[in-house]
């Protein structure tokens, strides 16, 4: 048996080749699988920045859920949700500071 490759994003391994390894690194999953890996560890003023220049989610509005989920274009955060993480960002800015003095 060949040599195998294991995708730590995905969580699943397949023959290690060139082509099979190109595929799958370009593939809708892997890409997805690896967004929401890094979304993890973004900071709130990041989130926050890219939450205003979206518009709202009607169908999150309308019913509470969407079909693309965090793969949206539209914004799934309510003003209120908005206004903790600036409320959050804004307190997380005032920390560094005070450690800076």
């Amino acid at each position: 048996m060949g040599k195998r490759y294991f995708c730590d994003y995905c969580d699943r391994s397949f023959q290690d080749n060139l082509h099979n390894r190109k595929k799958h690194l370009n593939g809708v999953q892997h890409l997805r699988a690896k967004r929401a890996w890094y979304d993890l560890f973004r900071d709130a003023a990041a989130i926050l920045q890219e939450e205003q220049t979206k518009k709202p989610c009607r169908k999150f509005l309308q019913t509470g859920q969407c079909d693309f989920g965090s793969n949206c274009r539209f914004s799934h955060m309510t003003e209120q949700d908005l206004e903790k993480l600036s409320a959050q960002v804004q307190g997380e800015s005032s920390n560094k500071k005070m450690s800076r003095d």
